[in-house]
């Protein structure tokens, strides 16, 4: 079986019905409005469909045999890229549908983790290669990217519904510790409400709440321009001799 399926993957006009079949399945996903279109994903797949011409003609011209299937096998490789393409595009559509719900629906918490879990298949599988080349952790680096990249879709996603606010604020990180509070069972009722009181009077502060949000803006997007005056006191009593 396996031999029968090489020697017809060697055959030049296999792969080029092959290629023909992945051309017309992706100008149907161009078609898909839900999916967006990159122009450098355009132009690597007309040097790609350049190459793979090369390689036919190289075949057509009748060169040597060793030649001429190493020009199959290079139309091999290239229809296996698209391929990658393929799978790739197959897993972002759900990933796609599910951005589009969490946008539409924000309240419902199941939307959103629908997004964290196509989301990661598929940028894991997208950042797959780079994650092997990066240096360091491929798990660590995968993680830090798919994390990165999920944040920023989800952000871009809300302001193309008319949602101007951040994905993380100061007003979600209070409907978060308030979440918290009423869920532990274990903290007197005195100190509950006593907190809960005090969080409802910290977001009355306009100028607060747009400090913390711009803070929060700056720590996501450019982490660079963060100068923590508190760090340096800490250094300053870690040195202090006890």
């Amino acid at each position: 079986m396996w031999n029968f399926l090489l020697n017809t993957l060697s055959i030049a006009y296999v792969q080029l019905v092959i290629l023909c079949l992945f051309l017309w399945y992706f100008l149907v996903h161009r078609r898909d409005a839900r999916m967006p279109v990159s122009r450098v994903g355009v132009i690597r797949m007309i040097i790609l469909l350049l190459i793979f011409t090369y390689f036919l003609l190289s075949w057509a011209s009748g060169i040597r045999p060793a030649l001429a299937q190493a020009a199959v096998f290079g139309m091999f490789i290239i229809n296996l890229f698209f391929l990658y393409s393929l799978i790739l595009s197959r897993l972002e559509r759900p990933y796609r549908d599910a951005l589009a719900a969490y946008c539409g629906d924000p309240q419902n918490p199941e939307n959103l983790d629908d997004i964290w879990s196509t989301g990661k298949r598929f940028y894991y599988l997208r950042h797959f290669f780079s994650s092997i080349m990066s240096g360091e952790s491929p798990t660590r680096f995968l993680h830090e990217v798919t994390i990165s990249r999920i944040r920023d879709d989800v952000q871009a996603c809300l302001r193309q519904h008319g949602l101007t606010r951040q994905f993380i604020s100061l007003k979600g990180m209070i409907a978060y510790l308030e979440g918290r509070l009423r869920e532990e069972e274990m903290l007197p009722s005195e100190f509950k409400e006593v907190v809960k009181k005090e969080l409802e009077d910290f977001k009355k502060h306009p100028w607060v709440e747009d400090q913390i949000n711009e803070y929060l803006k700056i720590a996501l997007e450019t982490p660079e321009k963060i100068h923590n005056p508190e760090w340096s006191l800490l250094l300053e009593k870690a040195k202090t001799p006890k």
